[in-house]
């Protein structure tokens, strides 16, 4: 099977056991919660189970990405560039995007900030915020 990002609008049961997985410090109710409010996962699909995930603000232009994790298992083979990549692309009207890496264990902050940086994303201002911004297509 390939590697797909699907965005998860209506979980399965599968899709909140590998979110339980990926997302280790929230639970089905947290996950539900979030979904009803407005909050966009992204999950990134192989053979049937999903191996990363990322929840994704948009307020008018500008969208914000965070709870960005691969499982530790799948990391260094791309899915996290891939899932990133295709956030950005999935929505082509967002043009400012903001990393949030507020809650990312110590850790893994310093591999995590070196990844933003490998895909063109700068560090602001604000301690956990990481932004990138996109040009309009010519």
């Amino acid at each position: 099977m390939r590697l797909t990002i699907i965005p998860l609008v209506n979980p399965t049961e599968q899709h909140y056991i590998d979110l339980s997985k990926i997302w280790l410090d929230q639970n089905r109710t947290q996950l539900e919660q979030s979904l009803e409010s407005g909050v966009r996962f992204y999950g990134a699909h192989f053979n049937e189970r999903l191996l990363a995930a990322a929840k994704v603000f948009i307020y008018q232009q500008q969208g914000t990405i965070c709870d960005f994790n691969v499982r530790e298992i799948t990391r260094r083979r791309g899915v996290g560039l891939y899932l990133l990549q295709e956030i950005c692309r999935q929505q082509p009207e967002i043009r400012h995007w903001i990393f949030d890496l507020q809650g990312v264990e110590p850790q893994n902050k310093i591999a995590l900030e070196k990844f933003l940086v490998a895909c063109g994303f700068q560090p602001t201002e604000e301690t956990h915020h990481w932004q990138l911004n996109i040009e309009p297509s010519v």
